[in-house]
């Protein structure tokens, strides 16, 4: 059956001369692969600069329950960025948000909630123009992401420390190694409340910056299952050290 599809680019995988696999998280089905050429024509090379990562794309596509891949036609993007492609920081968070999602969204089902707000949050980084709430910009995503796929922390009646494992607060040291002292645990309601209006409004250093997002990428570790190592943080933390 030919569909109308929306999606958001994750990856790319080259297949063989021409041709490659193309991971988005889509609209109305959730993640899925999509089979795109690489053929050296004119039209081809033209739609393959669709492809980026967290690029918005719509096409059109027949959607067999069995056989190969899907392939695109009357490939567009639906969504041109003016800034995000050209921002030596927005580029570089998009680069890992890229790898994060697909990580994170590995067996995402249809989530039209979730869609929205990765769309609308990509198209919000692409208008902002406070350095200080670009470089705030993924932590808020992050934290707030848990909620769309259903891992947000217990967050309710602050103690001693938090087990990151459980997810939740509690008064003593868990006996593993993943939670947070009191300092960090108390400061993590505050951290929550953070959204794209109040970003400007967060002074940390690189130091704490890095420290933040070191804390929710174990927290999706332990909680999305086969959550891998993510190459784009060491580019991430090499780009604000």
């Amino acid at each position: 059956m030919q569909e109308n599809i929306r999606g958001i680019v994750l990856r790319t995988v080259k297949y063989g001369d021409t041709s490659m696999v193309v991971d988005l998280f889509t609209e109305s089905r959730g993640r899925q692969s999509f089979m795109a050429s690489t053929a050296r024509a004119k039209r081809a090379v033209r739609s393959k600069s669709f492809w980026h990562p967290l690029s918005q794309v719509e096409f059109s596509a027949e959607m067999r329950p069995v056989g190969g891949l899907p392939r695109p036609a009357d490939v567009r993007t639906y969504y041109n960025y003016i800034d995000l492609p050209f921002s030596p920081v927005k580029s570089t968070l998009a680069l890992f948000l890229a790898e994060f999602l697909s990580a994170a969204l590995r067996e995402e089902k249809e989530n039209l909630p979730l869609y929205r707000y990765i769309e609308s949050s990509l198209q919000w980084l692409d208008m902002v123009e406070s350095p200080a709430a670009m470089a705030n910009f993924h932590l808020a995503f992050l934290m707030h992401l848990s909620r769309f796929i259903g891992i947000y922390p217990n967050l309710e009646s602050p103690d001693r420390y938090f087990d990151l494992m459980a997810g939740t607060y509690c008064d003593r040291p868990p006996l593993h190694a993943h939670y947070l002292q009191r300092q960090e645990a108390q400061a993590l309601p505050t951290l929550f409340r953070m959204d794209y209006p109040t970003l400007h409004l967060f002074r940390f250093s690189r130091r704490e910056r890095m420290r933040i997002l070191h804390v929710l990428n174990e927290y999706y570790r332990l909680h999305v299952p086969n959550f891998p190592e993510l190459k784009s943080l060491e580019v991430l933390q090499e780009f604000y050290s």
